[in-house]
């Protein structure tokens, strides 16, 4: 005895086409959310408002914000002098006026400054290529492991790195950033800034 199978019924054009959009809208979300800098400023403000509402200092700031995408092109190719830090983290803010106060010194018209917080949480490609630039001057853990810490600073000429700065990035957690910042400190630092940053300018 035969048994005859039934045939499927195509699949009717209109339920083709509803499925090729969803599969085309959900690859759009995906490249979106993949390439999206969570950490980009608010673009409604101007980045000396923005960066002074974040850290609570001076609107008479030089500060300026990038993105993931731009910091790297800076290290890879580009010039400037990049601060790394995050608000939440409290060595950030006195490390950033110092900045500030010594670059405005030498009429310094920008800092860069890059949240990497969530670029290293989730450690994605383009955090780990600035790890790489980094390499020779950023601490290895006992895991083999390296990682960017806030505060930091790095200045680079044409994709090169000159300085490297990460004092108080790694310090012990009963020292507060009031207590190590003494009136001392605070004038050896700006004093090492400036050098830094007269030899960036004055560099080819």
């Amino acid at each position: 005895m035969a048994i005859k199978i039934k045939k499927k019924k195509p699949m009717p054009t209109i339920q083709k086409v509803f499925y090729i959009i969803s599969a085309i809208f959900l690859l759009g979300a995906f490249i979106y959310l993949g390439t999206k800098d969570f950490q980009a400023p608010n673009r409604r403000k101007s980045d000396n408002i923005a960066f002074s509402e974040e850290y609570g200092i001076t609107s008479d700031n030089i500060f300026k914000y990038k993105t993931t995408k731009e910091t790297l092109n800076i290290m890879q190719e580009g010039s400037g002098i990049i601060f790394f830090g995050f608000p939440e983290n409290e060595w950030s803010k006195e490390y950033a006026i110092m900045m500030n106060e010594t670059a405005k010194k030498l009429n310094i018209k920008e800092i860069y400054y890059y949240n990497f917080k969530a670029a290293r949480s989730s450690n994605n490609h383009s955090y780990n290529q600035m790890v790489e630039i980094l390499k020779d001057f950023l601490p290895t853990m006992d895991t083999g492991t390296q990682n960017i810490y806030a505060p930091s600073m790095a200045i680079i000429k044409n994709g090169y790195v000159l300085f490297y700065d990460s004092e108080t990035s790694i310090t012990p957690g009963t020292i507060k950033p009031k207590e190590y910042w003494t009136t001392e400190n605070i004038i050896q630092k700006e004093s090492m800034m400036q050098t830094m940053f007269e030899t960036y300018l004055n560099s080819n």
